[in-house]
């Protein structure tokens, strides 16, 4: 028996055999284990990828987000427009334009699919990073989140005096003009200091027109197809260098989103610039202090009221204030569609996964208690 004798394949040699690829490509996504995938897809193959993508298209001088959508709205215009054509045609039947629509329409698919795994996706399988820095997760109880809220708020104060002695709401103007090429060195710096390969110069760029990402309910995405890392530009320019890291924490190769966010914090201990320091960092304190604000409401708010410093308080007013400006667009629908999709890749919590930056995070700080930091 031969691939053209299987009833249920397409007709099309080509496209019969994209089907076999895709099949094994994602048999290969389920079966393969995370040692062997982190050892030859990860730090392997993956790089290669990385290198001679980033040398390819790392030049175009406008985001690949744009031109991915352009390229699928051409097909899309296409068929309709063959479409139209055939209800006028005598020549042409409606029905064979509806099977060539069909097989195009799975031909971008498998090859989406196909591409997604190869150009990036086998990420998702690879080990977790606290097996490989060799620590355990840990999610501190409520005196001990109380205790690092209270003392990380006192450094982020100290850092921020370092920036202006004005307590004003910091702005762009405050942070340094080239953010991706500011943020990318310290990542790979942070990735390479922890024994993680950073090949190639993976683009993050900010989006345009502002909202575009955040009306969706995301700050960022990282599009493998075109592996590119995007954040939107409506973000408050304190957020951007956090998200930046973490976008770009998926374009070297991290498919879990709280593993983004831990390199991304980490990120911040590589640089000696303060306003690049106190923002990141500031990123990561949101989280746990967003998590004593949940379990501990009335003594949280008296604290932030009457010790939180006046200029942090004021930057984190001026965040709440930007964020208003851009409201969620179907929310529901979006976190069931990502939910379903991280699950897909093997990130059973869903959602939930952002939050796990906290337990690698402390997990981390307390297997190195005791061990000098970089400055």
């Amino acid at each position: 028996m031969t691939l053209s004798d299987i009833p249920l394949l397409p007709r099309s040699a080509a496209l019969r055999w994209l089907l076999v690829v895709a099949v094994v490509s994602v048999g290969l996504r389920v079966a393969v284990p995370p040692h062997m995938i982190e050892t030859l897809y990860s730090r392997g193959l993956f790089v290669g990828i990385r290198t001679v993508v980033d040398a390819a298209l790392g030049w175009i001088p406008v985001p690949l987000f744009f031109l991915f959508w352009a390229g699928i709205l051409y097909l899309l215009v296409r068929q309709v427009v063959r479409f139209v054509r055939s209800t006028r045609s005598k020549h042409r039947s409606r029905k064979n334009i509806v099977r060539q629509t069909a097989r195009l329409t799975l031909t971008v698919v498998l090859t989406m699919v196909t591409a997604f795994l190869w150009l990036w996706g086998f990420n998702y399988g690879r080990l977790p990073v606290e097996e490989q820095l060799q620590f355990a997760t840990y999610q501190p109880d409520l005196d001990e989140l109380r205790d690092r809220v209270h003392a990380t708020a006192a450094t982020l104060a100290i850092y921020r005096r370092q920036i202006t002695g004005d307590t004003t709401a910091l702005t762009a103007q405050d942070l340094p003009y080239d953010l991706e090429n500011s943020v990318r060195p310290l990542l790979a710096a942070a990735l390479v200091r922890h024994g993680y390969p950073a090949a190639g110069r993976p683009r993050a760029w900010e989006l345009l027109p502002r909202g575009i990402l955040l009306r969706f309910g995301t700050a960022g995405v990282y599009w493998p197809w075109v592996a590119e890392g995007n954040v939107d530009a409506g973000l408050h320019p304190l957020q951007k260098p956090a998200v930046l890291a973490h976008e770009l924490a998926h374009a070297y190769g991290f498919g879990d989103e709280g593993t983004c966010s831990f390199w991304a914090q980490l990120s911040a201990r590589e640089t000696t610039d303060h306003r690049l320091r106190y923002a990141i960092e500031l990123s990561y304190w949101r989280q746990i202090a967003g998590m004593l604000r949940y379990a501990d409401p009335e003594n949280y708010l008296i604290w932030r009221a009457e010790q939180l410093d006046p200029g942090i308080r004021n930057d984190l007013q001026a965040i709440y204030d930007n964020g208003d400006l851009y409201q969620d667009i179907a929310p529901v629908l979006r976190d069931a569609t990502y939910t379903a999709y991280l699950k897909a890749q093997g990130i059973h919590d869903g959602l939930l996964n952002y939050g796990r930056v906290v337990q690698l995070v402390e997990g981390y700080r307390r297997a190195r208690v005791g061990q000098p930091e970089r400055k």
